[in-house]
């Protein structure tokens, strides 16, 4: 990987090098952020076609790093707008990072019957029911207590919690489904007490290994309509960054 590596303060000088550079982190974002691989494929598709729009090169490092990053935020914020009614506002509480945190750093203020929870949920796949009657509780309690588990996971990772009260419980709980069975979860619009347990479904799904990587044919087909755009061939090496 040391050949992908650039060093700021030198420039980038065609869009192949910015690919490379920003395909796995603008994946990878993206999915902490919405938690299924269709919407994390249509993000990052967003984003290089941007770029690949606007981005006037040869551009110093900072300058055009810059720009894949807010371009990589402002993808999510559109996801969360305008499939699920979230406020604009609201949303600058989504930051990039290049790492996904783990599942322990998580984990690490919930109590041992949430960790059990989740753990069962979405490492085990474990429906609810079956999780309610392992745990010998009822299957709606099994529910409020993942929903309110994920609301404390984002909490950890520096997200805002307006009420410790499960809210929109249905919705959020079909929303987990569709996470955990890796569908894209069906829309609705969320109330701001709802969300953080939506985004806390994201990131724990994210941690678990082998989620949060792009799929072979995805990385191929963004390379053609990128190829198509700029003339050239702009992967050189796809298992490098796909599943």
């Amino acid at each position: 990987m040391a050949h992908l590596a650039v060093v700021r303060g030198l420039t980038y000088t065609n869009l192949s090098q910015v690919f490379n550079r920003w395909l796995m982190p603008t994946y990878q974002t993206a999915f902490r952020w919405t938690g299924n691989r269709v919407d994390s494929e249509d993000a990052t598709t967003w984003v290089f076609l941007t770029v690949a729009g606007h981005l006037q090169l040869p551009e110093l490092v900072q300058v055009a790093d810059d720009y894949v990053v807010d371009a990589g935020l402002e993808a999510v914020t559109r996801h969360w707008v305008d499939r699920y009614g979230i406020a604009r506002v609201r949303c600058i509480e989504i930051h990039a990072s290049e790492s996904t945190p783990g599942l322990e750093s998580m984990f690490d203020d919930l109590t041992a019957e949430m960790r059990l929870a989740l753990v069962l949920r979405f490492l085990r796949r474990r429906s609810a029911a079956t999780i309610a009657t392992q745990l010998g509780i009822r299957p709606e309690a099994t529910r409020r207590r993942i929903i309110a588990a994920l609301a404390q996971v984002a909490q950890r990772i520096g997200f805002q919690v307006e009420s410790s009260e499960p809210a929109q419980t249905d919705q959020v709980s079909a929303y987990i489904d569709d996470v955990v069975a890796r569908r894209r979860p069906v829309r609705f619009e969320v109330l701001p007490e709802a969300w953080p347990s939506m985004i806390g479904a994201g990131h724990v799904q994210a941690a678990i290994a082998g989620n949060h990587l792009p799929a072979h044919e995805f990385v191929r087909t963004l390379d053609r309509r990128l190829e198509e755009r700029a003339g050239r061939r702009f992967v050189t090496d796809l298992r490098i960054w796909s599943a």
